[in-house]
């Protein structure tokens, strides 16, 4: 008999089990959360678990599913992998999806003595992967995972507490990281030829996802005054990877500009060419955490805020991430609701896009009233069931897709952090609305966010419809710049130049937070 340790985020669970008996039979009796859609028939390769000692090795079956970047950094099929002594392994969620939207290219296939660099954007939800050329910097694919430390909590704060509470959560953080940018790779599915010709790649993300993946102490992060241990770039950080990359591959972490704004919202800085801005404009990445910034044309200022995972499509009663069925938007035909998907399939859950489109229209029916209150005797309100107290807004006829109380408080917090900060910052220039002449929406969320629901419910400031666009992929995109000599001097530039002004340490913003909290 061998002692079996799983790992779920901070919760631990053990067992006595048999040697040889297959993993994925344990956790089944354990009745413990694994995914195996062939039903452990070694078929689908889709039951992956993270491995740090005690199974024997690999055999062919998990050889044929499983990448060699994922055997390096200890991935096993749950279903093939058997205990051959003392066990320990780390479950926590696997899901790929594609949401990048860009202009994709082949010349990357045609073209094979041209050198190639791949930019990863390490978000709190979702780490994304950029193949790039290296002659001319054009971004060919794009790819994305879901980020593996989610199993430690949707926000950054959970898991820096974890990481600072215990040494071995804190290297179980580390590796979920990289095995969750080895995922994103492994997204772009690049035959070995391919991924043969990578030499460089950049890694751009928040504070405490950079500490977390470079192994760098986050005391300071996690309580005030909210400092990093480090700013400056790291070069040479192949070592970091676990043996996912080539060791010729030239591995960099661009500078942070502070405790809270990383090289995440650095890379939208040089995307979006903030350093050559010839007015004022601002700039929001939209995501579980919300980066800020905005230029009056010289000075740069820069913010973060925790507006939560409601804008991911998480912690919502129907939430769905970026998968086909998601939906993305809703519009009134008559007196019915008119949902718009992903692929056009049938609708399994809203984005935070189609969380923003539903309480827009919503409001326009006068179902959802400013302050965020579901009306009783709105047609489009229903009881909650089996006598709960409460309404809720079915959005589809069976039900089975609806908009809770809740769900629009979620959304009313996150909307009034993001307005608060954007309205700080612009006072900080002396900015009002109208001064701005550009206003970028990027991000998983702001990519593709309603322009016309975000500014109808007060989300971004009230400027023209026309100036404001939405720009996916802003920190990927910004990532690839930065993977040539001279664009990487100039994010470091950039970082010296931009400012970060600390919102936890601004009077004004729970006013500001409250005020925006108001729909419309």
């Amino acid at each position: 008999m061998h002692d079996l340790t799983i790992v779920i985020g901070e919760e631990i669970k053990q067992a006595r089990v048999e040697n040889g008996r297959v993993i994925g039979e344990v956790l089944a009796e354990l009745e413990l959360p694994v995914e195996q859609p062939c039903a452990g028939r070694g078929t689908c390769g889709k039951c992956k678990i993270l491995h740090e000692h005690g199974l024997a090795e690999p055999d062919e079956i998990e050889h044929k599913h499983l990448t060699p970047g994922e055997l390096a950094v200890g991935n096993r099929l749950a279903c093939r992998a058997r205990i051959a002594g003392d066990t320990q392994v780390v479950l926590a969620p696997v899901a790929v999806f594609s949401d990048k939207n860009f202009k994709a290219c082949d010349r990357y296939k045609r073209q094979r003595d041209v050198p190639l660099g791949l930019a990863i954007d390490l978000g709190s939800t979702t780490a994304a992967a950029f193949l790039t050329m290296l002659d001319n910097g054009e971004v060919c694919a794009g790819g994305a995972s879901l980020n593996q430390q989610t199993v430690y909590g949707a926000d950054v704060i959970s898991r820096l507490s974890a990481a600072m509470n215990d040494e071995a959560d804190a290297l179980r953080l580390h590796r979920l990281a990289v095995s969750s940018i080895n995922q994103a790779i492994d997204s772009l599915k690049l035959s070995a030829r391919i991924l043969a010709r990578v030499k460089k790649m950049t890694i751009v993300c928040n504070p405490a996802m950079h500490h977390l993946l470079s192994q760098l102490p986050v005391d300071r992060l996690a309580v005030m005054p909210f400092q990093p241990r480090q700013l400056e770039a790291i070069q040479g950080g192949a070592d970091l990877l676990d043996g996912i990359v080539a060791d010729d591959v030239q591995v960099a972490l661009p500078p942070l500009i502070g405790g809270f704004v990383g090289s995440d919202a650095l890379a939208c800085l040089a995307y979006f060419e903030f350093d050559k801005a010839a007015g004022p404009m601002a700039a929001i990445d939209l995501g579980t955490n919300g980066e800020i910034m905005v230029t009056d044309g010289k000075r740069i200022l820069t913010a973060s805020t925790a507006a939560g995972p409601a804008f991911e499509g998480v912690a919502i009663s129907c939430g769905s991430r970026a998968v086909d069925g998601a939906v993305t938007q809703i519009a009134l035909d008559g007196n019915d609701l008119v949902l718009k998907t992903i692929g056009n399939q049938p609708p399994v859950g809203l984005t935070g896009s189609g969380l923003l489109s539903a309480i827009q229209v919503l409001r326009q029916v006068a179902a959802i009233e400013e302050n965020g209150r579901i009306d009783p005797n709105s047609p489009y309100a229903q009881p909650n069931p089996n006598g709960r107290p409460g309404r809720r807004v079915p959005l589809t006829p069976e039900g089975d897709i609806y908009l809770s109380q809740f769900d629009i408080r979620e959304l009313q917090k996150a909307k009034g952090a993001i307005r608060a900060a954007i309205d700080i910052l612009m006072a900080q220039l002396d900015l009002k609305p109208e001064h701005l002449q550009r206003v970028i929406l990027t991000g998983s969320f702001g990519g593709q966010v309603d322009i016309g629901a975000a500014l109808a419910l007060g989300m971004i400031p009230p400027v023209p419809r026309e100036i404001v666009e939405n720009i996916p992929n802003g920190a990927g995109l910004g990532a690839a710049t930065f993977l040539t000599e001279e664009g990487f001097a100039r994010g470091v530039r950039l970082a010296q130049q931009a400012e970060q002004i600390d919102l936890d340490a601004n009077m004004e913003f729970i006013n500001r937070f409250v005020d925006g909290m108001a729909l419309g």
